[in-house]
């Protein structure tokens, strides 16, 4: 029996949170009264992928039909649908429609899915939509026009904030501009006086505010409270509710419900949340969200036994009269001390990271971040950003040292390598020299012209690098240009000489400007870029003009914050 898997998410124009009501569209969207829709199609079971199928997308309450006719292909991810948004109805409950595939045969294949079309907000309330073809945050403030925002940053200390009343400036002028701060664990987490005046200090400097209710999110009524009273801030970005859940095993359903009370109470901004593990209930928790968020600490821990959560710490030392307590098979005082980490057992801070001399620890942020984007893939789950969040912090706990100024260049571009479209640290304040290179970092990121730009108007293609290990390498192409990043993620050098594959179709006509890095990269018959050698650890990014279309990111309508 010949099968289409259709797969449709909620969609809110082409971004994932909405358009509103009388407003013109925009540049980004479409250049007329118009808006677009997502559908993922793979091949059949016999594996055919040749063939071409009709689209039409029905209003199933009216049945008004908003797409009457359109065409896309099998094992198409991505497609744009044009479709006219006269007979929707402006509401903040989303419109049930249906999705009708037709093949050649006339075989029909459905698939549902909810679009929001909303009213205006409040003239000074932000609102933040998902581009759901490439993962950038959208966001319009005090009526404005729309501008693309890269979330570079930490996670930030509030008992610092209020050390010195100049220093949420001080964080501003480092070159970060996302403010998210940690909440305390009694009650509310926050005083609510003393964040008010961070939020207005936060709007005049040009700060996007993501507001944190790890503590809180599973109450309620705590949840209604500050919802309510942080929604129509100028400066609001998004919520955060849940913070490492699998790791501590809060039930996935709490995010769910959070998740669900939040769009109640505000459908005008995101969601997100952060995963610990690997895959302990990904699929679940995962639904509670917009947007998650992966933390691997890969550096300095100990990922085959478990330096914190030993029996010894758990149970008690031996005695006189033995050891106080036994636990399965670990019955000397020396089995106390070697707890194991493995696929079902023990903590070692990096939930199955792998640290060999074959798989240096920096290689797990890859590892994990494509495992995510398999499983999404074979669920058939709703793609959904993630963002990745570096190990910044000093020496503790499971971690026997403080990431060099190096890992954390690498970790960061390693994340954008393979899919991440945001970053944020943890946590600050931190490490003098963690801070300076981070915030060295930012003048590429969010340049007008930098990093970011790339990142969020295209994805990231992973380019081969033939006989060297460990090397990681991505481009995004842009118009006439192609930006590369490149991160030797090995703990030794690279002798000889390291080449870029970027494949036949590359028509590279030369290297433009360097990013980041030593430089070095020569363009070699307009397929490849080649140096000799790299030093152990060692990132570049790059710029090189192709042949095609030309696209002057300078002047893009993707302007960034």
């Amino acid at each position: 029996m010949d099968l289409i898997y259709v797969s449709s998410s909620e969609a809110h124009s082409r971004s994932k949170a909405s358009r509103i009501h009388g407003q013109p569209w925009d540049a980004d969207l479409s250049m007329s009264d118009q808006s677009e829709i997502h559908a993922g199609i793979t091949q059949d079971a016999s594996g055919n992928n040749d063939g071409f199928l009709t689209v039409k997308v029905t209003l199933i309450e009216s049945g008004i039909e908003i797409i009457p006719h359109a065409t896309t292909k099998f094992n198409e991810t991505g497609k744009e649908l044009i479709f006219f948004t006269e007979p929707l109805n402006a509401s903040e409950a989303p419109q049930a429609v249906i999705l009708e595939l037709t093949r050649a045969d006339r075989r029909k294949f459905r698939a549902t899915t909810k679009l929001y079309y909303l009213p205006n907000p409040r003239p000074t309330q932000s609102v933040t939509r998902i581009d759901s073809l490439y993962g950038g945050l959208r966001v319009r403030s005090n009526g404005q026009h729309w501008e693309t925002v890269f979330p570079y940053s930490f996670y930030l200390s509030g008992a610092w904030l209020a050390s010195d009343p100049g220093n949420l400036r001080k964080f501003k002028d480092l070159g970060f501009n996302i403010l998210h701060i940690v909440p305390g664990g009694a009650g509310i987490g926050y005083d609510l006086d003393h964040l008010d005046a961070w939020f207005d200090e936060a709007e005049q400097l040009g700060l996007w505010i993501m507001f944190d209710m790890r503590w809180t999110y599973q109450n309620p009524g705590y949840v209604r409270i500050q919802v309510e009273r942080y929604r129509t801030r100028r400066n609001m970005l998004l919520y955060y509710t849940a913070d490492e859940p699998d790791g501590h095993e809060d039930g996935p359903i709490a995010a769910l419900k959070s998740y669900a009370l939040i769009k109640s109470l505000d459908p005008y901004h995101p969601v997100s949340l952060c995963l610990n593990c690997q895959n302990y209930h990904f699929q679940e928790y995962s639904t509670g969200t917009d947007i998650v968020l992966a933390d691997v600490y890969p550096i300095g821990t100990n990922t085959s036994y478990s330096t914190e959560y030993q029996h010894s710490k758990l149970f008690g030392s031996s005695s006189s009269n033995g050891p106080l307590f036994t636990i399965g098979l670990y019955r000397t005082e020396q089995d106390y001390h070697r707890t194991p980490c493995n696929d079902t057992y023990g903590d070692c801070g990096c939930d199955n990271c792998i640290t060999s001399s074959t798989s240096p620890a920096l290689t797990n942020i890859p590892s994990r971040l494509d495992l995510w984007s398999l499983f999404r893939a074979q669920l058939g789950l709703p793609h959904k950003p993630i963002w990745s969040v570096p190990q910044a912090f000093t020496r503790q706990d499971f971690w026997t040292r403080t990431p060099s100024p190096q890992e954390i260049v690498a970790m960061t571009l390693l994340s954008l390598n393979h899919g991440a479209k945001g970053i944020l640290m943890w946590v600050f304040p931190t490490a003098d020299e963690i801070v300076g290179v981070a915030s060295k970092l930012s003048q590429v990121v969010l340049a007008r012209d930098g990093l970011s730009t790339f990142v969020l108007m295209a994805h990231a293609v992973i380019v081969p690098v033939p006989g060297v290990e460990n090397v990681d390498a991505a481009m995004w192409r842009v118009g006439s240009r192609m930006m590369v990043t490149v991160v030797n993620a090995g703990r030794e050098k690279v002798e000889g000489e390291v080449k870029l594959e970027f494949g036949d179709g590359a028509k590279i006509k030369g290297l433009k400007r360097n990013l980041w890095g030593r430089g070095g990269w020569k363009i070699e018959s307009q397929n490849a870029a080649v140096r000799d050698g790299m030093d152990a650890q060692e990132s570049w990014v790059f710029v090189v003009e192709v042949d095609g279309e030309d696209n002057d990111i300078a002047t893009s309508r993707y302007e960034l914050r």
